[in-house]
Formats: structure tokens, C-alpha cells, sequence
């Protein structure tokens, strides 16, 4: 009995991902389903997926969320690639957590390579723990 394919899916990592809060972002993931794409926090859930009825083939934004302390996060990502490949795309948030450093509040953007493949490396995982 054959075992089927893995479901295409990328995730992003703190090398990958810039901007002052995009790091609250990090251990997120892209899936591929027949019909949608999906956003999904570091355990899984989804959080939204792509609107269109079938998959799309060109750029597409995600409709905005809630996550990590970010509220109106927007992801757009760039003409899909090929399952393997890496992805890139923007984010941006209306608003971020409050926090006691000197951080910038407010609206935040930055851009993001998104991995090719579902894990964090150790080193990954050492830092999302961290944010």
C-alpha cells in the first residue's frame, strides 16, 4: 500500500522573517489543500485561508487576523511556487502588542521567506520559544 504525498506546506522562520514584530509570526504555516491555501499558527490551527474557490495561481493576500498579540495581521503572498521551493510574501499588522521595551507600537510591516517544508529546525524552535 503506497503512502501518499505530503501536503505542500512552508513555514516561516526567524531567519527568514523581518520586521520589529514579525518574529511573533515565526513557526507559522502555509498549507496547500485541493482548493485553498491555508495560514496556520506553530501548532497547527488554521487561522484563515486564501478566498478564492480554487487555488490560486497568482499574488493573493490572505483576509486579516488576530495572532500572537497582533491584531489585523495581513499576509500576501507572491505567485505560488512549486511544493519544495521556497515562498515569499509581505505582512503587515494594524496594531502591536504593547510591550516594556522601546519597541516601535502601532502599525508594522516587513517581508518574509517562508521554508520550504513543515519544521523548525532546533535552533528555530529555540527562538520562536523565546517570543
Amino acid at each position: 500500500m503506497s503512502t501518499p504525498p505530503p501536503v505542500p506546506e512552508w513555514t516561516l522562520t526567524a531567519k527568514h522573517t523581518h520586521g520589529t514584530f514579525g518574529q511573533l509570526l515565526v513557526g507559522c504555516h502555509i498549507k496547500k489543500t485541493l482548493t485553498h491555501y491555508l495560514f496556520t499558527t506553530r501548532h497547527g490551527h488554521e487561522l484563515v485561508h486564501s478566498l478564492e474557490t480554487k487555488l490560486p495561481t497568482a499574488r493573493f493576500t490572505f483576509p486579516d487576523f488576530d495572532y500572537n498579540g497582533l491584531i489585523g495581521v495581513s499576509i500576501t503572498m507572491n505567485i505560488p511556487v512549486a511544493a519544495g521551493t521556497n515562498w515569499t510574501g509581505l505582512w503587515s499588522c494594524q496594531d502591536s502588542p504593547l510591550v516594556d521595551t522601546p519597541l516601535p507600537q502601532g502599525p508594522q510591516s516587513g517581508d518574509f521567506t517562508a521554508q520550504a517544508g513543515s519544521g523548525l529546525g532546533e535552533e528555530e524552535v529555540a527562538n520562536s520559544a523565546k517570543a
